[in-house]
């Protein structure tokens, strides 16, 4: 299955549908025409998602402890997809999804967990993704429907990543991302309510993204997060739907438990609509999780808007 590259003006972005729909490419024209990627570029024939620029999340987003869930009283057991024996990420970035329209500028995916015998999730749904190109803007729109004939839990994100650097080696990557708390977590999964603290205060304040060694979940997600490469004059604002309600961040070391370790150079940041292990959050009463419950042939659907601007 070919890719997919969408041309407007000085963007490109360029889709992998045998591969999860993973985003391989997200770049701008720079100076001279070279193309310098917005989000980090996938390596020629990427192998994996996590080898891309952005990964598709549903219908669950970041981890499930022990890879099992209850909901509505009854146990569900996934199959483990992580050392840590989590079940991680969700289902649709495993598999290759159907191409069912296409113009220069767009292009619009469809995914039906009934086609794959192995689908990690024991509920029947379906997914489509649209990417849409502009001179300035790139805007996806997922969407998570039941296709069973019972409720089901469900939640969606993007998994973003983002250079440290874009045309200028000088860069100091700023990240402003209004939250309203961080889960304490052990091995990013929740163990208890989200509390404001000071790296609430630094993402709301807004500034260089540093290198904190963080793997976190942050709630109360305003919707929008801000990323500025303030030695290249570009900046990239994230404008997210209200369903996505929280925000990972990731900044990985190359020893990530060597506080002086240099960071990698990419950072993630990931609009999700529901927090991490939200499913068992929820089973166990917590009403915050962002975990939506769809009937059979609800939707949910979130866009997310990626606008460029010189700065």
């Amino acid at each position: 299955m070919p890719d997919i590259t969408l041309d407007a003006g000085p963007l490109r972005a360029v889709i992998d549908p045998a591969l999860g729909c993973t985003i391989t490419e997200f770049s701008i024209a720079g100076p001279c025409e070279d193309r310098y990627p917005l989000l980090r570029r996938a390596p020629h024939g990427p192998h994996t998602t996590a080898q891309g620029a952005s990964f598709l999340m549903a219908p669950w987003t970041n981890r499930i402890r022990d890879a099992r869930f209850d909901f509505q009283g009854e146990p569900h057991k996934l199959r483990p997809n992580f050392p840590d024996a989590t079940a991680i990420h969700g289902v649709v970035r495993d598999a290759p999804w159907r191409i069912t329209d296409r113009t220069p500028v767009s292009a619009r995916f469809a995914y039906d967990s009934r086609a794959h015998e192995r689908a990690n999730f024991p509920f029947a749904f379906g997914a489509v993704f649209r990417a849409e190109l502009a001179p300035e803007d790139l805007t996806l729109d997922l969407s998570v429907t039941n296709l069973d004939d019972r409720p089901m839990p469900a939640g969606l994100g993007h998994h973003f990543y983002l250079p440290r650097t874009l045309l200028s080696p000088d860069d100091r990557l700023e990240l402003t991302a209004p939250v309203t708390g961080r889960y304490p977590t052990s091995n990013c999964l929740p163990t208890g309510d989200p509390v404001d603290d000071e790296t609430c205060e630094r993402f709301r304040n807004g500034g260089p993204i540093g290198n904190p060694g963080l793997d976190d979940v942050f709630a109360g997600f305003s919707g929008r997060a801000v990323l500025t490469w303030p030695a290249s004059g570009i900046r990239l604002t994230m404008d997210c739907a209200d369903a996505f309600t929280h925000l990972v961040v990731f900044t990985p070391r190359l020893r990530a438990d060597d506080p002086a370790s240099p960071p990698l150079p990419w950072v993630c940041v990931e609009p999700c609509t529901m927090a991490n292990d939200g499913f068992n959050l929820m089973a166990n009463a917590n009403t915050d999780t962002g975990v939506r419950v769809l009937e059979p042939a609800q939707t949910l659907a979130a866009r997310v808007r990626l606008h460029i601007e010189r700065v």
